[in-house]
């Protein structure tokens, strides 16, 4: 297997392995099901132990279907942390460990069945979708992205004003970094009007000096790090699910030639150090994000540095803070209360199915708040449970996605989100259309957001990208026309690693 070519923004699965998941997926929705029904019916069978061997085991397909693909892999992280943290924890703990934050007595073990298995039909939905809409594109590792000088310079220029205009202008609105002891929502600005989506435009300006930055060989590692620069400014105003996570995988770029040369050279021993690398780089990740926790709570950097690695309760499992022993996954554990809350909801009859009633609101919500039209809450609003917000800020994809249509909607949602994601890339690699493979790179850095806060960020970004593509087909027809590309013989050529 020749991993040259293999770049880790635009890698896609070959057709074998298309079909190495498309039949592979009934089995594994046929033991999910066989030890959801078996944990059901025999209270000693050991369901979270198998369902952890399970996703272990699909995870490994994932890994391997991907070729390397970042943004894919991101978003299929995002679903894999909760889910599996989720059964390892009960699998080793048998429930004294919880993962939500409060209705600890509903997180039961049936309770807790329903949240794994419901996790894991979004993951082979999430895989299949993927690999369905890449199947049919031609010599996956040998079509470059052809870019001409002069359409290079217009993605420079219009690139780098909306990374480091749109990274100003939300640091004027967050009213500047966070010091002096201020909190993150103590100095907020109002601009006289509502304008919501700082995070889409700069995405869209990172993405376009990406692909200016692409070259048959390499990615420029200073447009990257230019990149970085402007989401660092994100990240020091408090923000950290608009800028921290991007900025982590951004980064990861700079990993893409040595990995790749390792892989290609079979180099196991580099191989095993480089994953190390980045189980380090994770885990700095991991702590960046709780120190900017503390830090926008109104805590100082060193004593939030303090209560981080010098307070006597784990970070791993803590119980200080809502009065149980809890598996800490920052924000990740108010999403698992709002999958806990949609399925005490459904499986209880409190409100019982939605039947695409919170979808059907993205409707309603998409015109400007400035129209003064209703604006139905979204539906993180409703995961109450005895009078306790189980979901804090968002509602998981998988949670949604349950609280709609039960399994059958975990499954057909992550599958129709990852094929449409895998539509643009196809759409964008395979006709060179800057516009398309904008839209993908923008829909996944957008995954953090869409996937454990709301999926109508998803949506949002739908309208926005309909919206450019209007003016682009009026104003600047060379970012949306498709252009031919001949796919080149050899798998070596097209190269975009760093």
């Amino acid at each position: 297997m020749s991993y040259t070519g293999l770049p880790l923004l635009f890698a896609v699965p070959g057709r074998t392995l298309f079909w190495w998941v498309a039949c592979s997926t009934p089995g594994f929705v046929a033991l999910a099901v066989a030890a959801y029904l078996a944990g059901e019916a025999w209270s000693g069978f050991p369901y979270f132990t198998s369902m952890s061997a399970l996703m272990l085991g699909h995870g490994g397909l994932a890994l391997l279907v991907s070729r390397g693909n970042l943004l894919w892999t991101f978003r299929y992280a995002l679903v894999f942390l909760l889910v599996f943290g989720t059964a390892a924890v009960w699998a080793i703990f048998d429930g004294a460990v919880k993962v939500a934050p409060f209705g600890v007595e509903f997180q039961t073990a049936e309770n807790t069945r329903v949240l794994v298995h419901a996790g894991f039909l979004s993951l082979c939905g999430s895989l299949l979708g993927w690999v369905w809409a890449l199947q049919r594109v031609p010599h996956p590792h040998s079509t470059p992205v052809l870019i001409s000088p002069a359409t290079r310079s217009l993605l420079w220029a219009d690139g780098g004003v909306l990374a480091a205009g749109f990274s100003a202008f939300y640091l004027y609105k967050s009213g500047g970094f966070l010091l002096g002891g201020f909190t993150y929502n103590s100095r907020l600005r109002d601009l006289g009007f509502v304008f919501g989506v700082f995070n889409i435009f700069h995405f869209i300006g990172i993405a376009m000096l990406l692909l200016a930055a692409l070259r048959p060989e390499r990615i420029k590692p200073g447009v990257v790090l230019f990149c970085v620069a402007t989401l660092v400014v994100g990240v020091l105003t408090g923000s950290r699910a608009d800028f921290l996570p991007q900025l982590f995988l951004l980064l990861m770029l700079l990993f893409n030639r040595p990995v790749n040369n390792a892989l290609e050279r079979r180099q196991f021993l580099r191989l095993t150090t480089w994953a190390l690398a980045f189980t380090a780089f994770l885990y700095a990740g991991y702590v960046a994000a709780s120190l900017v926790a503390l830090w926008r709570s109104g805590e100082g950097m060193l004593r939030a540095a303090e209560i981080l690695f010098g307070s006597g309760d784990s970070r791993l499992f803590i119980s200080s803070v809502y009065g149980h022993p809890m598996l800490y996954f920052e924000t990740g554990n108010m999403m698992l209360g709002g999958l806990y809350a949609a399925i005490v909801n459904v499986r209880e009859g409190l409100t019982g199915m939605l039947w695409g009633q919170s979808y059907f609101d993205y409707l309603r919500i998409s015109p400007p708040a400035f129209l003064g039209l209703p604006r139905p809450l979204g539906l993180e609003w409703s995961t109450f449970i005895d009078g306790a917000r189980m979901a804090q800020g968002g509602i998981f994809e998988v949670a949604e996605a349950y609280w709609n249509f039960g399994f059958a909607g975990c499954f057909a949602v992550s599958f129709l989100l990852s094929g449409f994601f895998g539509w643009l890339l196809r759409r964008g690699m395979f006709g060179n259309n800057y516009f398309f493979l904008t839209w993908y790179i923008v829909f996944g850095l957008h995954s953090f957001r869409s996937i454990w806060y709301q999926n109508f960020s998803y949506f949002r970004l739908f309208t926005i990208m309909l919206l450019i593509y209007l003016a682009g087909r009026l104003f600047a027809h060379w970012y949306t026309t498709d252009r031919r590309i001949i796919p080149l013989p050899s798998p070596i050529h097209g190269s975009m690693s760093l």
